[in-house]
């Protein structure tokens, strides 16, 4: 007689057991002007580029409660789970659904679009299967927006209403040889005493805008007459802008440039005075006043390309 096999089925209890399932990608952005995390009206989409584009594969990611967009599947993806972690037929694999056009073509592509028009639009190259996953491990934001958590940037948009209590800067940017061109998808930084106070990107149509906070007012005169309030909230600052013409087959295509070439794009000239070409000089940033910088008489500011 043989014995009795009794089976055993696991059983999850409601408020002490949940199950787990291991995302292949987990963004968080952050806003770069305070560092908070945003996820409302934001729109996050892998993009298979080594698809035909007829069939290429997207996928929408969804926000958790933590702010952080996870994707869980993609047509393609068996696992990204490690041999160690997996069951044998479950180790890190591909699906052989599409080949590179070129050696150098990442696999996938992700967008980030507001759909509240606060944020400049993005475009990233992640790395599936590592967790949180951000450009650079966050090392590219301002020292408002540092954090040990990977995480994407997000530039204000020149659509963007400031928050109330923080400071701004305007600007839109034109070349200097062909005024009508707009200088698109330049990487700009505000700096304050040699630290970056403020970074931003230009729009498609050149249009810049930074939000960040005051510094600390300045110090009063230590002999004489109290220094007035009004003396101690204004700040010496000067404007860097980094381009490449590059950008300018970008715009002509329609495409977002990825965010690794936007911060690794060359310094370029920023002029005071397009005829005859004089370098835009230290500008004064002042408490409740948005700082807008142009080249007179335009009202655009100009970049010597």
């Amino acid at each position: 007689m043989s014995p009795t096999v009794t089976a055993m089925l696991p059983t999850l209890q409601a408020g002490f057991d949940r199950p787990a399932r291991r995302a292949l990608l987990g963004v968080q952005c952050r806003d770069v002007a305070d560092g908070r995390v945003v996820s409302d009206g934001l729109q996050l989409v892998l993009h298979d580029l080594w698809q035909p584009r007829p069939t290429r594969q997207a996928r929408v990611l969804s926000a958790n409660r933590s702010g952080v967009f996870a994707l869980h599947d993609f047509p393609g993806i068996r696992s990204f789970l490690t041999p160690s972690e997996a069951d044998n037929d479950a180790a890190l694999a591909l699906d052989d659904l599409g080949s590179p056009a070129s050696p150098d073509l990442p696999r996938f592509r992700l967008t980030v679009h507001d759909t509240l028009n606060r944020y400049v639009d993005m475009a990233l190259t992640p790395t599936l299967g590592q967790g949180l996953w951000g450009p650079l491990d966050g090392a590219i934001s301002p020292a408002s927006l540092s954090t040990a958590w990977p995480h994407v940037p997000l530039y204000s948009a020149a659509t963007r209403t400031p928050p109330i209590g923080m400071a701004s800067l305007r600007t839109e940017l034109r070349s200097a040889t062909h005024p009508e061109q707009a200088i698109a998808w330049a990487h700009l930084r505000l700096m304050l005493n040699g630290i970056a106070l403020a970074e931003g990107v230009s729009d498609a149509a050149g249009r810049v805008l930074m939000v960040f906070p005051l510094p600390r007012p300045r110090e009063g005169l230590p002999q004489g007459s109290p220094a007035t309030a009004a003396a101690l909230l204004d700040w010496p600052v000067t404007l860097q802008a980094f381009w490449s013409p590059d950008r300018r087959a970008d715009l002509a295509q329609g495409r977002v440039p990825d965010l690794d070439e936007l911060l690794a794009q060359a310094p370029v000239p920023l002029l005071q005075h397009a005829a005859p070409p004089t370098p835009l000089g230290t500008l004064t940033l002042r408490a409740g006043q948005t700082l807008l910088v142009a080249s007179p008489p335009s009202s655009f500011l100009f970049v010597a390309d």
